[in-house]
């Protein structure tokens, strides 16, 4: 393991959706990685046409009350505007023709135009020769950047959604996040999971059946034999979901990082270990 001999800050890890926007600032030194500051502010509700510039506005207030300089971050595309695939590169492929030809495949993942697509390689397991395919849109990635340079940041990189949690919440074998109307749950594959989004205002014994069903799925398509949930949520809405799955056989748990439970900022807290796990200072 190769640790920084001194202390350096990382970019920053931005979570941005249409109700908030959390930050977290990583540092990586001598210990390891760790995090220096933490910042979650809701957004403003307005109509659909301001909806951009108030959220650029929010990241604005939140970076100048940054203790740090920092102002390259780490997006992520939405879960509904991103796809993932295993993708198997055969020995003796170059680089630029296997990118050529994820392109190709991506045409036949996602229905979206040519224009439309951002397809990303990253390596999985080098010895396989296997990589993660991912297809995202444009417009989306386009319009995320656009909005966090107009809050002042510098955007390096867009991450996959399933990967940030996974590095988030990695003693888990699935994370539901209950955090705002719409609950989404990610299960974790060997290699790539799956992502379930539920309708606003589900009651809880009808997103615990729909829970079980993703499970039930993910098992019967060898994605993952889901054993442990974490749960990221208020404290009533874990204790009302607890109980609901505990009795199916599962261990469940809330989400807890740094001795805080359920914090709001675990999705930006995975973006920001993204430029540190690939040297081994971050589970992924």
């Amino acid at each position: 393991m190769k640790l920084f001999k001194r202390a350096a800050y990382l970019p920053l890890g931005v979570d941005v959706t249409a109700e908030s926007v959390s930050v977290v600032v990583p540092r990586a030194g001598a210990d390891g990685f760790s995090v220096r500051e933490t910042i979650s502010r809701e957004v403003t509700r307005v109509d659909a046409a301001q909806l951009d510039l108030t959220i650029a506005q929010t990241i604005r207030a939140i970076v100048e009350s940054l203790e740090t300089q920092e102002r390259r971050c780490i997006l992520a595309a939405p879960s509904q505007d991103v796809v993932t695939r295993t993708f198997l590169v055969p020995p003796g492929m170059g680089r630029k023709e296997a990118e050529r030809a994820a392109a190709l495949e991506a045409g036949t993942i996602v229905d979206w135009p040519a224009s439309e697509r951002v397809v990303a390689l990253d390596p999985i397991s080098a010895t396989l020769g296997e990589m993660l395919l991912s297809v995202a849109r444009k417009s989306t990635v386009e319009r995320l950047v656009a909005i966090a340079r107009a809050g002042g940041l510098r955007p390096v990189a867009v991450d996959v959604p399933a990967c940030a949690w996974r590095r988030a919440v990695p003693d888990a074998d699935a994370v539901l996040d209950c955090q705002s109307d719409r609950a989404e749950l990610v299960i974790f594959g060997a290699a790539i999971g799956t992502n379930h989004l539920f309708p606003p205002r589900f009651v809880d014994d009808r997103l615990a059946s729909q829970v079980r069903a993703a499970f039930v799925d993910a098992r019967r398509n060898g994605i993952a034999d889901v054993q442990r949930l974490a749960i990221l949520g208020t404290q009533y809405r874990y204790e009302t979901l607890e109980p609901l799955l505990r009795d199916d056989g599962y261990t469940i748990g809330p989400v807890a990082l740094g001795g805080i439970t359920s914090p709001p900022w675990t999705f930006a807290f995975g973006l920001a270990t993204w430029s540190i796990a690939h040297v081994g200072l971050a589970a992924g």
